[in-house]
């Protein structure tokens, strides 16, 4: 290998790192704002990240004034939700309860031959049972077994009467706590709006600003010097010029690097940075063409394609950038014979056949299929 032929190598090699470093930084911006204008499609996939910053130190500030109000609903929330639990529980037990002593009374009531009034029969309070049970234990024909049952009940008409009373007093509770839960509510409702305000600065629906935050910080902590963070920040139309420019530059590599380790004409300094520059070019007429004929396509149909730069799927931008940079040629000569078919006159073929490569020249194919090598 002769000292040239190095050179050549590490001119290749240092221009393929710097092209996967920048195309690596262009295309995590523009991949985020295709994110972000798929999440919010009103922000057009940008966002100010200074205003970001701003958003968030306020929304923290507001946060930290109200976690006294916040907290304390927090606790008032868990106290009435632990009393209504508990009321729950002893209101089923007061009913069943209830029932019993409403089937006891009954019950002697029949065996004393003891008719009750009909109001003192549908009235079921722990009052209207206790003047049943002292009614029943007023009867002389009572029985020994009727006796012991009156005694039980009287217990069990006061322990009903006591469980009633807890339940009432329950209910004063919690009817202080949610009081205080609606006016701190107040507070805290009154510092949500702030919050969704600000949040809605950034981003018009402000549901999505967490997620929009999580990713904004994820890029910018991508680059310590703040270059995605800066690009991401630019217009998705000339952020997707730039990615389509480098990744017809990386398919110019990717063409040149095959041709350097197998092709007979050795690369030279002067086609590389040719073929760079005419990879670029390439890849920017095809991504050109690509959107026209999707602006035009749209126009016709009935289905209305979306044609805005922010819609544009990076991984298709960077397709189309790579494969017009490894065949740079065979693009130009098709974006020739389509202009020709145009412009031609009459409907005629005016193509004319390419002129023959001269001897020494590389193949058209590069160094991808070198039959000239194989051959040699």
């Amino acid at each position: 290998m002769t000292f040239y032929k190095f050179s050549v190598g590490v001119v290749l090699t240092l221009a393929m790192v710097a092209v996967l470093f920048m195309s690596a930084v262009v295309f995590s911006s523009r991949d985020f704002q295709f994110g972000v204008a798929q999440v919010a499609p009103a922000t057009n996939g940008l966002v100010d990240f200074e205003r970001l910053a701003e958003a968030q130190q306020q929304i923290q500030r507001i946060e930290s004034e109200t976690s006294a109000p916040r907290g304390e609903l927090l606790e008032v929330q868990s106290r009435i939700d632990t009393i209504d639990a508990a009321t729950r529980a002893a209101q089923t037990r007061i009913n069943e309860v209830r029932a019993e002593i409403v089937l006891d009374i009954a019950q002697v009531e029949r065996n004393a031959e003891v008719a009750p009034a009909q109001s003192a029969a549908a009235d079921t309070s722990a009052q209207a049972l206790s003047t049943r049970i002292n009614t029943l234990a007023a009867q002389p024909n009572l029985s020994p077994t009727d006796q012991q049952t009156v005694v039980a009940l009287n217990s069990q008409a006061e322990q009903l009467a006591q469980d009633e009373a807890t339940v009432l007093e329950r209910d004063a509770e919690r009817g202080t706590l949610a009081a205080r839960q609606r006016a701190l509510s107040g507070q805290v409702a009154e510092s949500n709006a702030r919050i969704f305000a600000l949040q809605q600065s950034v981003v018009p629906n402000y549901e999505h600003f967490g997620r929009i935050s999580n990713e904004a910080a994820a890029l910018q902590g991508l680059s310590r010097l703040g270059v995605s963070a800066d690009l991401a920040q630019g217009h998705p139309a000339l952020l997707s010029t730039f990615l389509v420019l480098l990744m017809g530059a990386l398919g110019s590599l990717l063409y040149l690097f095959p041709a350097y380790l197998n092709r007979a004409v050795p690369v030279t300094m002067a086609e590389i940075v040719v073929r760079l520059i005419f990879g670029m070019c390439a890849a920017f007429a095809l991504y050109m063409l690509a959107n026209a004929a999707i602006a035009g396509f749209s126009m016709t149909s009935s289905v209305q394609q979306a044609t805005t730069s922010a819609a544009l799927n990076p991984f298709a931008v960077s397709l189309i950038g790579i494969v017009a940079g490894v065949l740079s040629e065979d693009i130009a000569q098709w974006i020739q014979e389509r202009g020709r078919g145009i412009f031609q006159q009459g409907g005629a073929s005016a193509t004319r056949p390419p002129p023959p490569p001269a001897a020494n020249e590389p193949s058209a194919t590069g160094g991808l299929v070198n039959n000239d090598a194989l051959n040699g």
